[in-house]
């Protein structure tokens, strides 16, 4: 048997054994070192056993990926999701635009489907958007009298949107698969993601105008009782907003070159864990949460007062140079004031301690009696002692800052840190960023923080493992000259790009029944990739071409993986036949979404040409 024979004879056995249900990462690690074993295997010498070239590639490919720059975004990105998911900042979201969209037709379809997108932007994983929207969401259509095959595929299809519309992690592996630039591929997604949702909605409003016994629209009563007594601008700015706010932030850090794709993806971390904090201390301040500092009556435990003001004096400074800052932009954008804008703080250095000083003891001795004071002071009494919280451990971190100075002027450890340039400061970095470190600390919600960091490392450490599985794997079955054999009987079959395309994108399709989008980008996507030159396709307009067929492949009876997402949490007598029914009109609008890619490629290819040049 030959050696392309061979690799045919290892391609075979993985696919037989995926169908059989073995993990997949760890079944392409061992058929690499097998049949690597057997490819490097030198007969004319001497060897020990694990004196064999296929462990040595083993470790170089785990190395290989522990190094890769760009898929160090895929963690963070991965834990603003999860973080996002469990601030509860899903369903506020559900309910604004439900009360928001409640004239129109199919309101609550139309709503499900905007939170789906946004929410499957920030999460990107299609499993946690369809179980948490199919809890949230589906429940409450039904409720409404929704049909329930169209309220399921309005949850089945919109919780797809987040493999395709950036930042999507799907297209960050797809760039580390491709050796490909991320940001190219994010400004490539964006308006086929917008396309694909806008024809998602042009369809419910259509069947919900068309057929009101769908989707009937929410009485005056039933909107006051979502809705309270809150106002909607409240609601959207509350609500929609930040985390609108938060992914326009990342977005655009990543799209005009403000940041690198991780760079970009920490911000959003931070950002998520900044909204977690804020909502969950919302809560505490209108008493639908108790903390941890007050006792079973709900009265606070007693602080220190002091700390108390600290705190407060701080919070007070960092909103005077929010409002600073503010001002000097607006002055340049209005004006033409051309006025400098470093990036340090006004007055020099020791300034900003001195004014948190001077407040925390006009706080102290006439907080209650100065009007402008009582404006950045908590009005309920639950959260001073977090403002306390804030207090002392500034004081520690300007503690810190104190030790750190001494150790550059007092120890003379300039020479020695000869690379680290020294800030004179030091004393306002440490305070500031140790007070609302901890403020945030406190008010984040510590289950919530664990499950997300550890759904994080699981949900990375497969992508990564399967990242060492297929080099490993690919590798030897280069090696063995099966890409070759592929390339050559796909070249041989005289394909013109169009049927190249179709045949690829059939193939995908079928992959996407038994297999997640993960394995199948990270193993059988990389087979293509080397014959798009021969074809004059280009890689960015194949991978989106890719993430709009993953679509289908969640979606497809009778494997859609998103229809049993949602039985999974679905109530007992919706049965899947009903979900499938659903889920097929908007299976059409994928179609339809894809035959307008390939009849006008510049949808994805415009923006990137425009933005970048090429």
């Amino acid at each position: 048997m030959t050696d392309p024979q061979v690799a045919v004879v290892m391609l075979g056995i993985f696919v037989l054994t995926i169908m059989l249900g073995f993990p997949i990462c760890f079944t392409l690690m061992g058929m690499g070192i097998f049949f690597g074993y057997y490819a490097y295997y030198d007969p004319e010498r001497m060897q020990t056993i694990f004196d064999n070239r296929v462990f040595d590639l083993l470790v170089n490919q785990t190395y290989s990926v522990m190094a890769n720059d760009v898929l160090v975004a895929v963690p963070l990105f991965l834990f603003m999701g999860y973080i996002v998911e469990r601030a509860n900042l899903v369903d506020r979201l559900f309910l604004t635009l439900q009360v928001a969209a409640r004239n129109m037709p199919g309101s609550m379809a139309i709503a499900a489907l905007a939170t789906c997108a946004m929410f499957a932007t920030a999460s990107g994983i299609i499993g946690a958007v369809v179980t948490l929207m199919g809890l949230l969401a589906f429940p409450a259509m039904l409720k409404a009298r929704y049909n329930t095959s169209f309220a399921a595929g309005v949850i089945c299809a919109g919780g797809c949107l987040g493999i395709l519309i950036p930042p999507s992690i799907m297209l960050i592996v797809y760039a580390a698969a491709a050796s490909m630039s991320v940001v190219r591929l994010y400004a490539g997604a964006i308006l086929p993601g917008f396309l694909l949702a806008g024809l998602y909605i042009i369809y419910v409003l259509g069947r919900a105008w068309l057929n009101p016994e769908l989707a009937p629209k929410p009485s005056d009563a039933e909107v006051r009782e979502i809705k309270g007594d809150r106002n909607i601008a409240f609601m959207m700015l509350t609500s929609f907003l930040p985390l609108a706010f938060l992914i326009l932030a990342v977005l655009g850090a990543i799209m005009f070159g403000l940041a690198t794709p991780t760079e970009a993806a920490s911000m959003g971390a931070g950002g998520g864990l900044v909204l977690a904090s804020g909502y969950r201390i919302a809560s505490i301040r209108s008493g639908d949460i108790k903390p941890e500092w007050v006792d079973d009556r709900g009265e606070p435990h007693p602080y220190n007062p002091w700390f108390y003001a600290i705190g407060a004096g701080g919070v007070t400074t960092i909103f005077l140079y929010v409002v600073y800052f503010a001002g000097r932009i607006l002055a340049n954008a209005m004006f033409d004031a051309a006025l400098p804008l470093e990036r340090t703080l006004p007055f020099g250095p020791g300034v900003s301690l001195a004014i948190v000083l001077a407040i925390a003891v006009a706080v102290r001795y006439r907080g209650d009696h100065i009007p402008i004071l009582g404006i950045f002071q908590p009005r309920a009494a639950v959260l001073r002692p977090l403002y306390a919280f804030g207090g002392q451990a500034g004081l520690v971190g300007l503690g810190f800052g104190v030790v750190y100075t001494l150790m550059f002027a007092v120890l003379d450890l300039g020479e020695a840190f000869a690379d680290h340039e020294f800030t004179p400061w030091t004393f306002e970095i440490g305070f500031f960023v140790t007070l609302f470190g901890w403020m945030g600390w406190k008010g984040i919600d510590k289950t919530g923080l664990k499950e997300s960091v550890y759904l994080t490392v699981r949900t990375s450490a497969m992508v990564c493992w399967l990242f060492v599985g297929s080099w490993t794997f690919s590798s030897v079955f280069s090696y063995l000259g099966g890409h070759s054999l592929i390339e050559e009987f796909i070249i041989g079959m005289n394909l013109s790009p169009i049927m190249f395309l179709i045949m690829a994108q059939i193939i995908i399709f079928l992959l996407g029944w038994p297999l997640e989008w993960s394995e199948i980008i990270i193993i059988f996507v990389p087979i293509f990739l080397p014959l798009l030159p021969h074809f004059g396709i280009d890689p960015l307009f194949f991978g989106i071409l890719v993430a709009l067929n993953l679509q289908t492949s969640f979606l497809t009876p009778p494997m859609a993986m998103a229809a049993y997402y949602l039985k999974g949490v679905a109530p007992p007598h919706v049965q899947l036949i009903e979900i499938f029914k659903g889920v097929m009109p908007f299976l059409s609008m994928v179609l339809l979404a894809m035959v307008l890619l390939y009849t006008f490629p510049e949808i994805a290819m415009w923006l990137p040409k425009i933005v970048y040049g090429r």
